[in-house]
């Protein structure tokens, strides 16, 4: 496992092929002392990965006092790329989020995304991480470095371990293996007077993406553009998935938003979500068991890599100075450690990651072990204008397919005229 940073390092230059720092201090010299430059982040972090934040903000605060403060608020997840996008442009948002790198490049042509070459160096940031994840930083029409990469994260399998050994299965390996299993388990338990549900993801658009994917098909094509969402391969998916779920086997949104919790109560009998989500599970009377993601029988091998950035957008001069150097500070090796542990993620930072206690944390991880066996067939999306747009579109088309009842041809044509008028601007 020493080998890890390599392993991401070819992973992620893999998935890109297909696919001056201020000084410390507060105050003037001399002068009436200036007030501190104000930075607001934004993110939807909670519970203990909202404490870490706070932690480093606090520690910012306190080394920075009088020059920087920085004001951490978490945000409802639901709608919060729309609410950045609208706040940020009527100059009433955020100096920081937390979010993908791609998200930079709806902000880049307004002149609105902070470019963090300005303030640093690099052995700040550049030296510090994979080719891969550098150029995953700057996928952008003008080279700027419009995103920090601070985790690295992707969607696994979680199954209740003593359900699969009392059914005497084996870790699904496609998506039929998957259903099989699940129609097992179900059946088997519903017998037993126990009300269970299969399987079910927490990202409606993860899974709309794996699909596309692994059918041979591009979620976004080299020409930019959302060609391949009619395609029958992927109708035929989705017409799958809606029988299973209209069988009782797969649920594609659980009421209460995410299936960590109804997993922990032993509600599911699996269900997909990120390697981040390990912190939020309490199993209630089992044992969690991770594995890979399913994969379409004959299909095109893949999973995605999800990498969080920190995204700022311009102010003024000092108030830019302080966004870049609060970041440097979350990204040091002695924050990123810790958030790592914390948020359940990999890091892309090599100093990180050689470091013994790091190590200790990656071994020890069943969520890590998950994901570091998918990054050699692992990819991202594009860093392209239009991705946030063309992302609501599909996740919007297969809820009114599988929950409305609605046409899947008919459907999926809409979501990919709205997607391409999204990536045509």
């Amino acid at each position: 496992m020493k080998k890890l940073f390599k392993v991401i390092s070819v992973a992620l230059i893999a998935m890109m092929l297909v696919a001056c720092s201020g000084s410390n201090g507060g105050g003037n010299e001399g002068g009436e002392e200036a007030a501190a430059s104000e930075i607001v982040f934004w993110h939807t972090l909670t519970d203990h990965d909202e404490e870490m934040v706070q932690e480093i903000v606090d520690a910012f605060n306190a080394e920075y006092e009088g020059k920087y403060h920085v004001t951490q608020e978490t945000q409802p997840l639901d709608g919060f790329s729309a609410k950045v996008y609208e706040a940020v442009t009527n100059g009433v948002g955020p100096n920081l989020v937390w979010q993908f790198p791609n998200t930079a490049q709806d902000y880049i042509d307004a002149g609105l995304s902070l470019d963090y070459s300005k303030y640093f160096t690099d052995a700040d940031y550049k030296d510090r991480v994979s080719s891969g994840v550098y150029a995953a930083s700057t996928d952008y029409a003008d080279g700027g470095l419009h995103a920090v990469i601070a985790t690295i994260t992707g969607s696994i399998m979680f199954y209740n371990k003593e359900l699969l050994e009392k059914y005497n299965l084996e870790v699904p390996v496609t998506w039929d293996d998957l259903l099989a299993a699940c129609k097992t388990v179900v059946d088997g338990e519903k017998a037993e007077g126990k009300d269970i549900m299969g399987f079910g993801p927490d990202s409606v658009d993860v899974l709309a993406i794996l699909a596309l994917e692994q059918n041979g098909l591009s979620y976004i094509d080299d020409n930019n553009t959302a060609a391949d969402w009619t395609n029958e391969k992927f109708v035929n998916w989705i017409k799958w998935w809606k029988e299973a779920e209209d069988a009782g086997y797969f649920q594609l949104v659980d009421p209460e938003g995410y299936h960590s919790g109804p997993y922990g109560n032993q509600q599911y009998f699996c269900y997909m979500g990120s390697s981040a989500g390990l912190g939020y599970i309490t199993p209630n009377g089992f044992t969690i068991l991770t594995g890979p993601v399913p994969q379409v029988a004959g299909g095109k091998e893949y999973t995605e890599i999800t990498t969080r950035a920190l995204v700022a957008f311009t102010k003024d001069e000092a108030t830019d100075a302080g966004t870049a150097e609060f970041v440097k500070f979350f990204t040091k090796a002695e924050w990123n450690l810790p958030f790592c542990q914390k948020y359940s993620a990999s890091t892309p930072f090599s100093d990180v990651e050689s470091s013994d206690v790091y190590q200790d944390y990656f071994n020890n991880s069943v969520a890590q072990q998950a994901l570091a066996g998918m990054l050699s067939y692992a990819g991202t999306r594009k860093s392209v204008a239009g991705e946030g747009s063309a992302k609501e579109a599909i996740m919007a088309a297969l809820r009114s397919i599988i929950i409305d009842d609605q046409d899947v041809v008919e459907t999926l044509t809409n979501a990919q005229a709205i997607a391409n008028a999204a990536l045509a601007q």
